[in-house]
């Protein structure tokens, strides 16, 4: 269970995170979830943060996410689908969007980028979260539980 929980965090916060630099590089935008949590913390604590900061907080709030992930699956006790996925993802990137803003008024600072372009970003790159994770935990069940 504990590497299945593991596997499916890494997987699906790297698998969204993939999607945020790709989606940056092809519009030309910062939506490097990483890059921005590390420049608004070093405006929430006013002090310089090294890069690894931003990415441990989008790491650590990967683990979160994958928790209400497994904790709405266990209350709904829903069958794990990738229309599950789908619509669980979307409901944690409105929860990002609200964690964003929060962020963005701690550091008492304006969003850097097109503020409805981010959000559709996190909303899309959270659907690829929740599908990630449901596919890990399909690919571990089937396939991987054996071997390991």
């Amino acid at each position: 269970m504990l590497l299945t929980l593991f596997l499916a965090w890494i997987a699906a916060t790297t698998c969204m995170t993939g999607f945020s630099y790709l989606f940056s590089t092809i519009l030309n935008e910062n939506f490097k979830e990483p890059i921005l949590l590390t420049d608004l913390l070093d405006k929430v604590f006013h002090v310089e943060l090294p890069v690894w900061v931003g990415w441990l907080a989008h790491y650590l709030t990967g683990i979160l996410f994958l928790v209400l992930l497994i904790a709405a699956y266990s209350l709904t006790n829903v069958a794990i689908s990738v229309l599950w996925g789908i619509i669980f993802g979307a409901i944690l990137g409105g929860i990002g969007i609200v964690m964003w803003k929060v962020l963005y008024k701690a550091a008492n600072t304006d969003p850097p980028t097109h503020t409805r372009l981010f959000h559709l970003q996190l909303i899309i790159a959270h659907i690829f979260f929740g599908m990630a994770a449901i596919g890990v935990e399909r690919c571990y069940d089937a396939y991987l539980k054996m071997w390991l």
